[in-house]
């Protein structure tokens, strides 16, 4: 998405990087595997159709991802040297995941939610101007083949979803009723780390074997813009500009 395509984002764990051309023969060693391809109803394609799809989802107004990368412990505060907490975070060697959502139109009240629409389908009018009421469907993959970079259990992709559903809610301007995933029957990670962040199960498509894990722990603060996590004097993150390089990226 054009809109976060100069933005990079940090905690004092993660750094989620735009989606950028170094980043394909890492990502596409992923999705050899049959069963990521599973869990992320994705289909298998070859090197040059994983760079042409960087490219459409770089452009495409309708889905907003991150890289999720671990940060560095030698790199400087992006504060203070934003051009080389970047260089710290330009390789794939941390690289872990990526997280991304994608836009839908909101559905009538009286009308049942379409079944995930394809985004290639969806308007291209930038989704940050757009006035109509929207619904962001919710996607994460941490895959097996990076766990060794980090401890088992150790909440990095808890922390990946407060993270970019704070940069995505503000900077979409979506409450965060709007945001909801769709999770198989059988994938209890995935179910049971929706609802830690609060998510609670809502329509179920037998048909599919997917739920609907939708935002139910209220809308946060009373103009419903803020995440329970958000309230914690010590939640803080940063945005980094990061200018595209058109050679590399």
């Amino acid at each position: 998405m054009r809109l976060n395509e100069a933005v990079t984002l940090a905690n004092d764990k993660l750094v989620l990087r735009p989606y950028r051309r170094w980043h394909v023969p890492r990502y596409h060693e992923w999705m050899e595997d049959d069963e990521v391809r599973e869990q992320t109803a994705s289909e298998r394609l070859t090197l040059d159709e994983e760079f042409d799809m960087q490219k459409s989802w770089r452009l495409d107004a309708d889905k907003l991802t991150f890289i999720v990368h671990l940060r560095s412990d030698s790199a400087p505060p992006p504060s203070s040297d934003p051009a080389a907490f970047l260089a710290a975070h330009n390789d794939t060697s941390r690289m872990i995941g990526d997280v991304n959502l994608f836009l839908h139109d909101a559905s009538p009240p009286s009308s049942p939610s379409p079944l995930s629409p394809s985004p290639s389908s969806s308007p291209s009018a930038d989704p940050a101007l757009s006035t109509t009421p929207r619904r962001a469907e919710l996607e994460i993959m941490l895959p097996p083949s990076s766990s060794s970079l980090y401890r088992p259990r150790s909440g990095l992709a808890l922390l990946t979803l407060q993270l970019f559903l704070s940069y995505a809610s503000r900077a979409l301007d979506l409450a965060p009723s709007s945001f909801f995933a769709r999770i198989g029957f059988d994938n209890a990670p995935s179910l049971g780390l929706f609802a830690k962040l609060g998510f609670v199960e809502g329509k179920r498509v037998d048909v599919f074997r997917e739920v609907e894990m939708r935002w139910g722990a209220g809308d946060g603060d009373a103009e419903g813009r803020r995440w329970p996590w958000e309230r914690d004097e010590a939640w803080r993150y940063d945005e980094v500009e990061d200018p595209r390089d058109e050679e590399r990226d």
